[in-house]
């Protein structure tokens, strides 16, 4: 008989991109809010490493992070800032992401930015990915993988960093 599939997910890990030292160098991160405005996650100046989270409204492994990033950044414990990025209007639907983020993440002071050029600027393949990046180094570079794996991700690097 073989494995339920639940059981086999459960056992999955994802399959970092880089870390230790990833070439990639950290870029402020510039586009608009799910409601028009305009919006910038201070990256290169910041005094407080970032937890970048690329999603996507149609993405279906990204479900369950939407749906956590209250206990994601409750997660963080202050380590780190928490910003989700998503590809820009026209490649993304605002009202769908002001959906998929909810009243937690204004109230929680979690930034959301559409920004195409964020994918770029980090190398961003697709979502769910997560850059941990700090002023003058990017500290790691994952796909996201759940909360449990997700928040892992971001605080082994953090405390290594």
């Amino acid at each position: 008989m073989s494995e339920p599939p639940a059981e086999i997910l459960r056992r999955l890990r994802p399959i970092p991109t880089y870390s230790d030292h990833p070439a990639t160098t950290p870029h402020d991160v510039v586009g608009l809010g799910p409601d028009g405005s305009a919006r910038r996650i201070a990256v290169t100046e910041a005094a407080d490493p970032v937890v970048l989270l690329f999603l996507s409204s149609g993405c279906l492994g990204c479900r369950d992070l939407w749906e956590d990033l209250a206990q994601l950044h409750a997660g963080l414990g202050g380590a780190a800032r928490l910003a989700v990025v998503t590809k820009s209007p026209g490649a993304e639907d605002p009202t769908a992401i002001a959906a998929l983020a909810g009243d937690d993440a204004a109230s929680l002071g979690i930034e959301i930015v559409m920004s195409s050029p964020a994918f770029r600027d980090y190398r961003v393949a697709g979502p769910p990915f997560l850059s941990v990046a700090s002023a003058d180094a990017v500290l790691t570079e994952s796909v996201a993988w759940g909360l449990e794996q997700t928040l892992q991700t971001a605080l082994a690097s953090l405390h290594a960093g």
